[in-house]
């Protein structure tokens, strides 16, 4: 037992010493790793392509996740592996900002790309004046409505401009994007197979026709 406390107290005491923005960079970008691993593991090659692709559609505006998930679905993506994959690009890209929101102002061409979210996230707020009066809750509801347009970038920019502690803003964060998911997702994969047993869709172009 000493032995084991003796190790954890050395790791503790080493990840102390390492600088914090080292620690706040690494992190996130390990999680993205560890999901790409997962997923190239849990994938065929080209599914594997296929999410990816959702992923940068994802991230680049105007698409959402009422787009990319729905979509991933028709070309035969299960919709709870959709549905998981986009939510932890918004986990995936809160936390980033959360332990990095001034560095990444600094990155060169995504420093124009936030200070558009920015501009635009507190336009939002201006327009829509409870999600400050709801607070957490209104940043949870950011995320996990698609027409509301927000995402994990967005909900870090929100919370941001609202003083809200960070950790919060992390947990709304991921609450908001799985609820949103998984609503889009169920919601989607239930439309998707009415419309191919009735014959709307041809099977021959989309996958998840075959499937049900």
């Amino acid at each position: 037992m000493n032995n084991i406390q003796d190790v954890i107290t050395g790791i503790v005491s080493r990840v102390r010493r390492v600088p914090f923005r080292v620690i706040a960079i690494f992190l996130p970008v390990l999680l993205v790793l560890g999901h790409l691993v997962v997923m190239y593991a849990t994938l065929r090659y080209d599914q594997f392509l296929i999410v990816d692709g959702l992923i940068i559609a994802y991230l680049l505006p105007p698409a959402g996740k009422e787009t990319v998930i729905p979509l991933g679905i028709a070309v035969g993506i299960p919709w709870w592996y959709i549905a998981s994959a986009i939510a932890m690009v918004d986990v995936e890209t809160g936390l980033f900002m959360a332990l990095n929101f001034d560095l990444a102002y600094r990155i060169p061409w995504v420093g124009g790309i936030l200070s558009q979210f920015t501009d635009k996230t507190t336009q939002f707020l201006k327009d829509h004046r409870w999600v400050a009066g709801f607070s957490v809750f209104g940043i949870l509801l950011m995320v996990m409505v698609p027409l509301l347009g927000s995402g994990g970038i967005r909900g870090s920019i929100a919370g941001k401009l609202l003083g809200i502690e960070v950790y919060l803003v992390f947990l709304a964060i991921v609450a908001g994007s799985f609820i949103g998911c998984f609503a889009i997702a169920l919601g989607s994969n239930a439309i998707l197979g009415l419309l191919c047993s009735q014959g709307t869709f041809p099977g021959d172009i989309f996958t998840f026709c075959n499937r049900t």
